[in-house]
């Protein structure tokens, strides 16, 4: 019996050898690929970061490139506005060109017999024309002032203790005696301003 036993004992030790051979394989082959397993799934996360961060990065280039792009299309907006205003003040400076042009060879036609240059002036101010000596004054005209209906000012002429009243409408001169010469006095613009009246007037020798 001892030696059944021993033979069936020592014929048992290559099988179990065997068997734990097989489970230390399959062992280090689990360790081995949990081990790969490892840092293959940090490799692959670290890749899934870094797709992340591009794809983050990727967005805010195309965000920021949105914002240059509208920020282009606006400047070229405002430039294009610009342009047109700067075409508009090149038009407005051939207009004033041309208008000084007309008005300064109005002015040299007409200089034997201007006495006083266009003139702007305020409500009861005192204007001097004739060499300093007649004194210039206008007030709005009124119900009272009786004069025409289409009169838009009244205007004192005065020489010392003489004065004159003369009733003024737009671009209608009005005839007066001064010194024993005859004048027109014009009255070219009036407009208000914040309550107050002024006008653009000239005085002319009368042919």
């Amino acid at each position: 019996m001892l030696i059944e036993e021993t033979k069936k004992t020592l014929s048992m030790r290559p099988i179990t050898l065997l068997v734990c051979f097989v489970c230390l394989i399959g062992l280090s082959a689990s360790v081995t690929y949990l081990i790969v397993h490892a840092k293959y799934q940090l490799q692959l996360d670290n890749k899934n970061q870094e797709v992340q961060t591009i794809q983050k990065n990727n967005k805010d280039l195309t965000d920021q490139n949105i914002e240059l792009r509208n920020s282009l299309q606006k400047l070229e907006d405002e430039n294009s506005k610009l342009d047109a205003k700067l075409s508009e003040i090149e038009a407005l400076n051939v207009v004033q060109q041309t208008l000084e042009q007309k008005y300064n060879g109005f002015k040299e036609m007409l200089a034997p017999y201007l006495i006083l240059e266009p003139t702007l002036v305020g409500s009861g101010e005192t204007t001097m024309a004739i060499d300093g000596n007649l004194g210039i004054v206008l007030y709005e005209a009124s119900e009272t002032s009786n004069c025409h209906k289409d009169s838009v000012a009244v205007s004192y002429l005065t020489n010392g203790p003489d004065k004159k009243k003369l009733c003024l409408r737009a671009a209608k001169p009005e005839s007066f005696k001064y010194q024993g010469k005859k004048y027109l006095f014009n009255l070219l613009k009036s407009k208000e301003s914040e309550g107050a009246h002024r006008y653009l007037i000239s005085i002319l020798k009368e042919r």
